[in-house]
């Protein structure tokens, strides 16, 4: 302490102002802080928690008395209006507090809502797995949205910038050993925001990047083993990811956007890839 007595007049007003929540935010840490120092200031601390903790369990709140309320409402300008026009005695009309609504149709209401809300999410739990979007994917899934997931937190989510397909296609092209599938959708309303390098599966792979609207889409391609019908929905910490693959090339594909909304994007993928020739056989 410095040399200051833990009782004196700067202290023992802190620590009133402290149990008052007079302090500023700053103001209180820091004198929580010495509290935690110093034995003493804590001692006296305790002791004024205490003293308050009798007085409130002790002695019964008292209303103020009615005119001491009037002067206060006059001092404030809170002045009746027929009595001021009257020259009455200028004692204020205090408004009637509203009746308190009895506790057990508040607590109707709230009960009412955790229900419906419940209910809604039950709906929506049994719909998406109807749909297949629950899950929790497999490893390469996993990894596909923990790179995108890190590359929007990072803020550039992207390595080559570029809306042009043939500016990215051989930028990545001398990053990956797979030649990537890269098609322009911005007719579709998805504009290719440009591509980049992500590890799944401890291997490079190529991730195109697309943002419809708000929402940033990574799509992840990497060699197939799958049979080029097969296609997956899943969800994974949030992200709904769709998976499927032409024959040569597995994809990816995640977002935040709505299930709904990707399944579109996914389409307009494929049936561009398709049409481009960027399908099954183009390595």
């Amino acid at each position: 302490m410095s040399g200051r007595r833990t009782d004196s007049n700067d202290d023992m007003l802190m620590l009133h102002a402290l149990l008052d929540g007079e302090l500023d935010a700053a103001s209180a840490l820091a004198l929580e802080h010495r509290i935690a120092a110093d034995p003493d200031l804590a001692a006296a601390h305790a002791r004024l928690l205490a003293l308050r903790g009798v007085v409130r369990g002790s002695l019964a709140r008292e209303e103020a008395p009615a005119a001491l309320r009037a002067r206060v409402g006059a001092l404030a300008g809170i002045i009746d209006a027929a009595d001021s026009a009257a020259g009455g005695s200028n004692v204020v009309a205090f408004p009637q507090p509203a009746p308190r609504r009895a506790p057990t149709r508040s607590w109707r209401r709230i009960a009412a809502s955790v229900a419906a809300a419940v209910v809604v999410l039950i709906g929506a739990d049994a719909y998406l797995r109807s749909a297949g979007w629950i899950g929790t994917g497999d490893a390469i899934e996993q990894a596909a949205v923990a790179g995108h997931m890190r590359a929007v937190l990072s803020g550039q989510p992207v390595d080559v910038v570029s809306t042009d397909r043939h500016t990215v296609k051989p930028w990545l092209a001398a990053k990956v050993p797979l030649a990537t599938a890269v098609v322009d959708l911005s007719a579709q309303g998805y504009r290719l925001e440009g591509g980049r390098v992500d590890i799944v599966g401890g291997q490079p792979a190529a991730t195109l990047v697309y943002r419809y609207r708000e929402h940033l889409i990574s799509v992840t391609e990497l060699a197939s083993a799958l049979p080029a019908a097969s296609e997956t929905r899943t969800t994974i910490s949030g992200h709904p990811v769709v998976d499927w693959s032409d024959g040569a090339r597995r994809y990816i594909a995640v977002s935040v956007m709505q299930p709904n909304e990707l399944d579109a994007f996914v389409a307009a993928f494929r049936q561009a890839a398709a049409s481009a020739g960027e399908g099954a056989g183009r390595t």
